[in-house]
């Protein structure tokens, strides 16, 4: 029997989804210390800690309690307060119990993903093997298995947007348009989708765009009963939305929770759009991820971005010849990856943010290449094509294996936040105040935090958008403790100090350690 026969590369597909699994539950067997560090992320700890609040009975809030926040996405910040309920607020117990739920979301993962590979690959190969092929890379794939385990909403999020994406096809495949069951079902996924991250609005507003489109100009269903059936699914979504937005604009003065705000700071024209050709590049070959000293060579960024936009057009102009009405689900999910560029590129600040933004779009760009090289394999080895993808697709899962298992060598990923806490653990009274422009982490395990780069505080961001900074804020807090990474030093050594005489009189730099990024300013 062939290496590369059928039922070696299922059996492969199996192995890949136990071993991947396996691999994102191991730092709940390992401990503590390498359950904290793993796969948490810094803005991960900052869900987690309000998710915590939530759970000991200090509702959506920040630092201690005081501090009242909406600065995380709703639904995965709900999931995530169960395991603090169901250990009393244990804080070692409850990022356990985060990590088997985020586990658990991303194996229901597998089954969404394959829905929609199966969904859109039906044009072009009825083989079951390719549906689970490339939901086992997408599962396996190291950018996409770190994200679905950071302790944010990212995993959720890719589900619900599978979900959406084959409610989507039911609607548009239902032999009677007039039936409300499936857009009803669409309205209902939708507004879940929606409050596992915001951001669905661009998927949600490309979805109904398309929708009436082909429901009125395409299928000749007429404008009124269109509006009959997508009408109560569009206010289905509001409903389930409602809640959500009614809080945050009576609360915090805008449906756009805090953190976007704060984010949004960075930004500038373009700000992040020399990082989305490495970005889309990673996420079309889920196998080849970009160092980063290459991702910023303008050699590789025409070459990536010309490689993509090559890809994607061919696999549209494939699409659109095989006919049919998967065509509309495909360019839905393509105007929503259009927007998705477009927002977080050319005008959303937080570039360092970027790969976990648009890791939604891994499915489209996985399944784009895969039809373009079968087309292309198809047309220059006629003879046994699929041999050779299934070769190609082997190799590419023993490549996603190859980097995870370099992941677990020390040294080769570290989270870059607990000198900090270490220092903090060590120092600093649990009822002392820290400050930190970063307090994700530190927030999380020295509960008296105060953030200020205003993600999760109001006030610092109220302060950062009226003066432009926090110095004064900061004098005016109970505040004993500055410790982030190395360059808050420059708060009372250079210009920062030079605008602000009050601060440069209140604090003083007592560590400055920039081999271990980090520094300490303790007020006088």
């Amino acid at each position: 029997m062939s290496l590369f026969s059928e039922k070696n590369v299922f059996r492969l597909i199996v192995l890949t989804f136990v071993l991947a699994t396996l691999y994102r539950l191991y730092p709940v067997f390992l401990g503590p210390s390498v359950l904290r560090e793993a796969f948490m992320t810094e803005d991960g700890y900052l869900m987690l800690t309000i998710a915590r609040n939530m759970a000991i009975g200090l509702g959506m809030s920040v630092s201690d309690g005081t501090i009242a926040s909406n600065g995380v996405q709703p639904l995965a910040t709900f999931i995530f307060a169960v395991p603090y309920v169901l250990t009393d607020g244990d804080k070692v117990l409850g990022i356990a119990g985060v990590q088997i739920i985020s586990a658990v979301i991303a194996v229901a993962g597998i089954f969404a993903v394959h829905a929609f590979m199966r969904l859109v690959l039906a044009p072009h190969s009825n083989r079951p093997i390719w549906p689970w092929l490339l939901t086992a890379l997408w599962f396996a794939s190291p950018h996409m298995l770190m994200h679905t385990m950071n302790g944010l909403e990212t995993g959720l999020y890719s589900v619900m947007l599978m979900l959406t994406l084959v409610s989507f096809a039911k609607v548009l495949t239902q032999p009677d348009p007039r039936r409300m069951g499936p857009p009803l079902l669409l309205g209902v996924v939708g507004g879940i989708t929606f409050l596992a991250r915001n951001d669905a609005v661009f998927m949600l507003f490309a979805v109904f765009g398309v929708w009436f489109s082909y429901a009125v100009f395409v299928a000749r269903h007429g404008l009124l009963p269109t509006l009959r059936v997508m009408i109560p699914s569009g206010a289905l979504i509001v409903l389930i939305a409602s809640p959500w937005l009614v809080n945050n604009f009576i609360n915090f003065g805008s449906i756009v929770p805090v953190s976007g705000t704060a984010q949004a700071l960075s930004g500038g024209f373009a700000r992040n759009a020399d990082l989305l050709p490495a970005i889309l590049f990673e996420y079309t070959f889920l196998m080849l991820p970009v160092p980063s000293g290459v991702q910023l060579l303008p050699v590789f960024q025409w070459g990536a971005a010309a490689t993509v936009a090559v890809i994607v057009a061919v696999y549209m102009v494939l699409m659109w010849r095989k006919g049919g009405v998967v065509r509309y689900v495909v360019l839905a999910y393509a105007i929503y990856a259009a927007t998705m560029c477009a927002y977080y590129g050319f005008y959303f600040g937080a570039g360092w943010f970027l790969s976990r933004y648009l890791s939604p779009l891994a499915p489209l760009l996985t399944v784009a290449a895969f039809c373009v090289a079968h087309a292309g394999v198809t047309k220059l080895a006629p003879a046994d094509p699929a041999r050779i993808l299934r070769g190609l697709g082997v190799a590419a899962l023993l490549v996603c294996f190859a980097l995870l298992g370099r992941l677990l060598v020390p040294g080769v990923k570290e989270q870059g936040h607990f000198q900090v806490v270490d220092w903090v653990t060590a120092n600093v009274a649990e009822d002392e105040w820290v400050g930190a422009v970063q307090t994700g982490t530190v927030g999380y395990w020295h509960d008296r935090t105060i953030n200020l780069d205003g993600k999760v505080n109001p006030d610092a961001l109220h302060v950062l958008l009226t003066e432009g900074h926090v110095l004064n804020y900061v004098v005016d807090s109970q505040i004993t403790y500055l410790a982030d990474w190395e360059g808050i030093a420059t708060w009372v050594t250079d210009e920062m100090a030079g605008r602000n005489g009050r601060f440069a009189a209140a604090f003083d730099l007592i560590l400055h350690e920039p081999e271990n990024n980090l520094a300490v300013l303790k007020r006088r």
